[in-house]
C-alpha cells in the first residue's frame, strides 16, 4: 500500500471512529429532508423546525443577527421559512446545529472555548458579503460554507492530539503553513478532515469541495465557493479573529479574488464590514 492509500485509509478510521460528535441531531436531518422534496411545502418545513423548540430559536436568533444579516426582523419560524424561503433556512439550520461543536476548546490548534465559533461565524458573515461582491447566487449557501470550513480541527483535535507535537515541530522548523505540516506528518489535514465529515452528513458537494479546498483554491477554480471562504478566512485571520497557532503563517492565494472578479479594495472593504459586524453583534445565544 503506498502512502497515498496508507493516508486515505487512516483517514477513513479517523472520520468512523468519531463518537463525540454525533450524526445530525434528527429534527435538522427532518427539515433537510423537507427542503429537498418537491413535494413538500413551506408548511411542512416550519411544523419540522418548530417541533424542535430550541432548535428553532437558534435559527430565529441567527436570522435576526448582524452575522447574517437580515434586512427585517423575523419572529416566528413561519414567518421565517417565508421570508427567507425553504433554502436559506434549511442552510441556517444546519448552520445553528453545529454551534455546540464549534464552540469546544481546540487546544492544540491553540483556540481557547468559543474562539472557534467566533473565528467560525465571523468568516460566516464575511463569506457571504463577498459572495454579494462577487454576485455569486448562493449567499446563503457561502455562509454555511464559512460556519463549516475549520469543523475538521475538532476532529483532529479530538483524536490526534499525540501527532500535533510532530506538526508542531515541522512549523516551528521554517516556513511551513499548518496545513502543509499536518499534511507532512499525518498525510492529511483539518480541512480534508472537515469535508469527510460533511460527506458522512451527507451535505451538498458544493459545501465538501469549498471545505476540503479552503486553503488551496487555486486547486478548484470551477468551485467558486472555494475562494469564497479562503479570502473570508483571509481576512478573519488579518483581523486576528480566531488566529490561533495556524493563522500566523496563512497567506491569501493570490489568484482567489481574481478568480471571483474582486479587487484588493473589495478584501479591505469586506475587512472593515466584518469589524463593524463584530461589534454590532457581541455574543450569539
Amino acid at each position: 500500500m503506498d502512502s497515498d492509500q496508507t493516508a486515505s485509509k487512516r483517514l477513513d478510521d479517523l472520520v468512523r471512529q468519531v463518537r463525540d460528535l454525533p450524526a445530525l441531531p434528527t429534527s435538522v436531518t427532518r427539515v433537510m429532508q423537507l427542503t429537498n422534496d418537491p413535494k413538500a411545502g413551506l408548511s411542512d418545513v416550519a411544523h419540522a423546525l418548530a417541533a424542535d423548540q430550541g432548535l428553532a430559536a437558534r435559527v430565529l436568533k441567527l436570522a435576526n443577527s448582524a452575522y447574517y444579516g437580515s434586512s427585517r426582523r423575523i419572529g416566528t419560524v413561519s414567518e421565517a421559512v417565508v421570508i427567507l424561503g425553504m433554502r436559506t433556512t434549511r442552510n441556517l439550520t444546519l448552520a445553528t446545529s453545529c454551534q455546540d461543536m464549534l464552540e469546544r476548546e481546540v487546544s492544540g490548534y491553540f483556540l481557547p472555548r468559543g474562539a472557534l465559533w467566533r473565528h467560525s461565524l465571523a468568516c460566516a458573515a464575511a463569506a457571504q458579503n463577498l459572495a454579494r461582491r462577487a454576485h455569486f447566487r448562493g449567499t446563503e449557501e457561502a455562509f454555511v460554507a464559512g460556519l463549516l470550513h475549520d469543523i475538521g480541527k475538532v476532529i483532529m483535535n479530538a483524536y490526534l492530539k499525540a501527532e500535533f507535537a510532530q506538526v508542531l515541530t515541522r512549523v516551528a522548523k521554517g516556513e511551513m503553513t499548518f496545513s502543509d505540516a499536518e499534511r507532512e506528518a499525518l498525510g492529511f489535514d483539518h480541512a480534508e478532515v472537515g469535508a469527510r465529515l460533511l460527506e458522512r452528513w451527507n451535505l451538498p458537494a458544493t459545501l465538501v469541495t469549498a471545505v476540503r479546498y479552503h486553503h488551496v483554491p487555486s486547486q478548484i477554480p470551477e468551485s467558486p465557493l472555494a475562494a469564497l471562504v479562503h479570502i473570508a478566512d483571509t481576512i478573519c485571520l488579518t483581523l486576528g479573529i480566531g488566529l490561533g497557532v495556524d493563522g500566523m503563517a496563512y497567506a491569501l492565494d493570490p489568484n482567489a479574488l481574481a478568480m471571483l472578479n474582486l479587487t484588493e479594495s473589495d478584501f479591505e472593504q469586506v475587512a472593515s464590514q466584518t469589524c463593524d459586524t463584530l461589534s454590532e453583534a457581541g455574543p450569539l445565544f
